[in-house]
């Protein structure tokens, strides 16, 4: 039986700074780095054949830490977070400020916004799923690691599931956590969501509610 295992990189600077990070990329911060060992310490417990990261720092630094330079891991671009042009490196704070009403349609209906030299929703969940139905495929039977983005989860699972485009935001999926998807017969089912125990109290929860870009 197959199983994905999703794992959201550890918190970053602009994740601590409140900037929306799509595309663009910023160092792990402190608690990221504990956070990326707290991955390391839960993932002993499984035997995972391979191993993709986005190409983003945040995701192969959080993949290092966490599983050592021994193991040998595939890096791709497609499983990079949804690239969301001029408002990147922005304070989520300053944004609301200034595309008060974009920013609102964001959250509840993100399909429908258009960014200024960024992605739509419809091209990052295609590419998103695409490159995931690829090592779906060269990995059959077997248990492989992820290590991307909170969108990129999220959508996946939108597409696994046969959700809108919309629903994005269904999914609660912090820094640090871990999501498995097995597929008995070839069916999809959610094994675990967003699971942060094994980060035992080094999470950075609901105080930053009101910097965070991604719900």
């Amino acid at each position: 039986m197959q199983t994905i295992i999703l794992i959201r990189h550890g918190e970053s600077e602009w994740n601590l700074e409140g900037r929306v990070q799509g595309y663009l990329d910023s160092p792990l911060s402190n608690l990221g780095v504990e956070q990326a060992h707290r991955i390391g310490e839960r993932l002993k417990r499984e035997s995972i054949d391979h191993v993709v990261s986005s190409t983003a720092s945040r995701a192969i630094d959080t993949c290092r830490i966490a599983l050592g330079s021994h193991m040998h891991v595939e890096t791709s671009d497609a499983l990079r977070e949804i690239n969301l042009g001029i408002w990147e490196g922005r304070r989520s704070t300053d944004l609301k400020l200034e595309y008060p009403r974009e920013v609102e349609m964001w959250y509840r209906m993100p399909s429908r916004v258009k960014i200024d030299r960024g992605e739509s929703l419809r091209a990052f969940r295609l590419r998103v799923t695409r490159e995931l139905d690829r090592i779906r495929a060269e990995q059959a039977d077997k248990t492989f690691a992820v290590f991307t983005h909170g969108g990129v989860i999220c959508t996946y699972l939108t597409s696994l599931l046969g959700m809108k485009l919309d629903d994005l935001w269904r999914f609660k999926i912090r820094n640090g956590s871990i999501t498995t998807i097995i597929f008995p017969k070839e069916q999809p089912r959610i094994a675990l969501l967003g699971d942060t125990h094994h980060l035992d109290g080094c999470e950075r929860i609901d105080s930053q509610a009101a910097t965070r870009f991604f719900p």
